[in-house]
């Protein structure tokens, strides 16, 4: 009797390593996807961050073209303003207040889609939008439309 019950003294031994075993190796599962869920949701967090950086430097090159819009100017002010350059800087850089924003406006008689001159009455307004700081910006984002004037 005394050797069947060291044999199964040892039985129970073992079961327990075993249980021990298969729980370290959950923890360790568990662990991994725990670690694995919070970088993609750091990842995500990081994504949405850019994509709202980004859509704040178009909404200010969007108020850079609408600012010129504003201004309500004629071809031959444009062209005045230009002299014989193809471009100009016409709004220096105008931080939108109580914003990160900020944008400037450039005029350009120079070039459509082909590369040919614009024709008369016709110029490029390119707004850049800038989000960030004062040291630098996060995000930048050129627009550029193609305007034509009427009268004098």
């Amino acid at each position: 009797m005394n050797v069947e019950t060291s044999s199964s003294i040892s039985d129970q031994g073992s079961r327990k390593g075993f249980v021990l075993v298969v729980t370290l190796m959950m923890l360790v599962v568990i662990s991994m996807s725990a670690a694995m869920l919070w970088q993609s949701t750091n990842t995500e967090s990081l994504i949405a961050g850019n994509n709202r950086r980004a859509m704040h430097a178009k909404h200010s090159a969007m108020s850079g073209i609408n600012h010129f819009m504003a201004m309500d100017f004629y071809a031959s002010d444009v062209y005045e303003m230009l002299d014989s350059m193809s471009e100009a800087q016409l709004i220096e850089p105008i931080q939108i207040p109580g914003t990160k924003q900020s944008y400037d406006v450039k005029i350009s008689t120079c070039c459509d889609q082909d590369g040919s001159p614009l024709q008369n009455g016709l110029f490029k307004v390119i707004a850049t939008g800038y989000y960030g700081n004062t040291s630098g910006s996060h995000a930048v984002h050129v627009l550029e439309a193609t305007i034509k004037t009427e009268g004098e």
